[in-house]
Formats: C-alpha cells, structure tokens, sequence
C-alpha cells in the first residue's frame, strides 16, 4: 500500500527529519536531480545559529555507487518530490508544493 500526500516544502523536510530513519530508502527528486537511495544518516544539528537538515545517502545506481549528502534547507525550493519507502512499513510519496515566503 502507498500512501501520497501534499505539501509544502518545509513540511515534507520536517516529515523526513522526524520519520525517516538510517537504512530506509529516501528518494529524492529537486531541480534536475534525481537521488534515490539508503539512508545512512540523518544530521539534525545545529550550525552558525541555523537548525540542520541533512541526509546522507548512499545512492544505488546502476554499477556505480556514491554517498552524497543533500542539505534539505538548501535545496528546499527545487523539491518537487521525495519518496520514502521505510524498512519496515507504509511507502510514503509526497508531492511538493512551492513553499511561499
């Protein structure tokens, strides 16, 4: 079963620092990019006074592999969709509304 949502963009940062965990598979789509993968961190720390939002993932493409880590903050405003598929339950599509400021 999947589950699909909408929102905006700083609700679906604030949904994957709270529910994803190391090992589940994050997918992310911003911009041009396209970065599915295993989670294998999640930074929430604190950096110059700014709340942190970073992922690492180990992406799985094809032969080649890399870990790359994607600041959420940063790239908030081209997030279009993340996909989240937990190891153990409900898949989790949410399509992303521009974030308004």
């Amino acid at each position: 079963m999947v589950k699909e949502m909408k929102m905006n963009c700083d609700l679906a940062i604030e949904y994957i620092m709270d529910n994803v965990k190391e090992n589940d598979t994050l997918e992310l789509s911003y911009n041009r990019v396209f970065t599915p993968g295993e989670v294998l961190n999640i930074d929430k720390t604190h950096y110059h006074g700014k709340k942190g939002s970073k992922v690492l993932i180990h992406v799985l493409e094809g032969t080649s592999s890399s870990t790359v880590e994607v600041d959420l903050e940063e790239i908030k405003d081209d997030l279009i969709e993340v996909n989240h598929i937990p190891k153990n339950g409900e898949e989790v599509i949410i399509s992303i509304d521009k974030c308004e400021y």
